[in-house]
């Protein structure tokens, strides 16, 4: 099965295997979809390499991250971070309509000030911001003027630019603003606990067996309730997220060796068969290959 994405302003078809996995690649800063569609499928969970903002406009839709669903209304903006598993619960009956920014990890991490909205929502578990109608129409407008900037026009890469800069400004400064807003998701709170258990000791022993014990249920009752709420399996949440962070130190210039074991692997035979599994390459060809 593949999810087809269609952008109306720039005529190109996006297609993306729908297996468990990372999704797309983004070989420049950012990229934007202006996307307006009856959905006639369902989406799998899946993770990026990149950040990624869903600018909801309308439709009938809700969106899974990291175990938590928001219902979605118009005006609303979502904060993808880079690793996140996730993904859209779409009504097939209205148009669904979002503006989607990929943008290149890297880049925004250069800048701090800008990546900071995405670094509040990872910390707080908050993925979900929901503005006052006034500072989400500037927002909107400005992702609206970002899409619509033509590759053509003198000085458009400089100007697309000053118009993303601008967007993430106000994005920020809304985040800093209006921190006390907090929106309503439905979630399974031991589930909850157990992704954040996961992700806080995401370095040492997470057999099936010691994460039950630390929660003080079956081996099956977690497992089968995981994957229920989830879409993943325990172990394909924690080899996904090891996986996730040891591409990221090999990007930075690390060796494979090293990532392995630093990411909590405890097998370099083991790491290289799932690291290619789950990139479709070797760690040693990761960076060169244009991957981060």
């Amino acid at each position: 099965m593949q999810i087809v994405l269609y952008n109306q302003n720039m005529d190109i078809t996006y297609e993306l295997d729908a297996e468990y996995g990372k999704r797309g690649y983004l070989k420049e800063n950012y990229r934007v979809f202006n996307l307006k569609n009856f959905c006639r499928q369902e989406f799998e969970f899946h993770y990026h390499e990149f950040e990624k903002l869903v600018l909801f406009k309308n439709g009938k839709a809700s969106y899974i991250i990291e175990g938590k669903e928001y219902v979605l209304k118009p005006n609303d903006i979502l904060l993808v971070c880079s690793g996140d598993i996730h993904k859209p619960v779409i009504s097939n009956d209205e148009e669904y309509e979002r503006i989607v920014i990929w943008i290149k990890s890297d880049y925004i991490k250069n800048n701090h000030s800008l990546y900071n909205c995405f670094e509040k929502a990872k910390e707080n578990g908050q993925y979900l911001l929901r503005l006052p109608e006034n500072s989400a129409n500037e927002i909107f407008d400005a992702a609206e003027k970002f899409n619509n900037e033509s590759d053509g026009d003198f000085g458009a890469e400089l100007m697309k630019n000053t118009i993303f800069i601008q967007l993430m400004i106000m994005l920020n400064r809304a985040c800093e603003k209006y921190d006390d807003i907090r929106i309503e998701y439905k979630s399974d709170k031991q589930t909850d606990s157990i992704i954040e258990y996961i992700n806080k000791n995401l370095f040492e022993d997470l057999s099936v067996e010691k994460i039950a014990n630390e929660f003080f249920i079956s081996r099956y009752y977690l497992m089968h309730k995981f994957k229920k709420i989830t879409g993943k399996t325990i172990y394909s949440y924690i080899q996904s997220k090891r996986l996730i962070y040891a591409a990221n130190l090999i990007g930075k210039g690390y060796a494979a060796k090293t990532a392995c074991f630093e990411s909590g692997f405890n097998n370099y035979s083991v790491f290289l068969k799932a690291f290619k599994k789950e990139f479709g390459c070797a760690p040693t060809d990761y960076k060169k290959n244009g991957n981060m």
